[in-house]
């Protein structure tokens, strides 16, 4: 992935800077955006921040794209966190499961109420602005976005007349083969 590498704060890193729930990277400033790490669709920014645990390997958003899926069915932990209720949050693109959002927890866990909680293993992220340092990016692992849609469609739209022309070729020359076999 192209751009600054970012990483959650430690809690030995806490006392030395303003605010614990933050990302560090070369320019803290630039806003961060979140990706699904396996179809690498947007999922948040850093604008919705609201937190992060590194022991938990979360971070907390107050809001999130559209490309989050909230599970309808509500479900109780009985383990980890006794007492929660919360969905599953899930990629809408490839399905995978990125988290949680608790709507009932004890009072000591308030303040993962109605936060997107995801998983650090299952994000990537992108710092805006940090092009001016970019790494060469392969191109089977370039996304595809609105100006390489386009240009995919127009690909499809050939490859599927060429392959038109072939099944037509291809009957011709089974046609004769059966004229062929038949006379025999």
């Amino acid at each position: 992935m192209a751009g600054v590498t970012v990483d959650l704060i430690t809690d030995d890193e806490e006392e030395t800077t303003k605010d614990s729930g933050t990302f560090v990277s070369g320019d803290s400033d630039l806003p961060v955006v979140f990706l699904c790490s396996q179809c690498r669709l947007p999922v948040g920014d850093s604008l919705a921040w609201a937190g992060a645990n590194p022991k938990e390997n979360m971070i907390y958003l107050r809001s999130v794209t559209k490309n989050i899926h909230v599970d309808k069915e509500q479900k109780i932990d009985t383990t980890d966190e006794p007492g929660c209720i919360y969905v599953l949050l899930s990629c809408s693109g490839c399905s995978l499961s990125l988290g949680r959002m608790y709507l009932c927890t004890p009072v000591h866990l308030d303040f993962k109420r109605n936060m997107y909680c995801l998983a650090v293993a299952y994000i990537e992220s992108y710092v805006l602005g940090s092009t001016i340092n970019a790494e060469f990016v392969d191109d089977n692992k370039k996304p595809v976005v609105l100006e390489t849609q386009s240009e995919v469609l127009g690909e499809l739209a050939k490859s599927q007349t060429v392959l038109n022309l072939m099944i037509a070729r291809l009957a011709v020359v089974e046609e004769k083969l059966q004229s062929l076999q038949g006379e025999g």
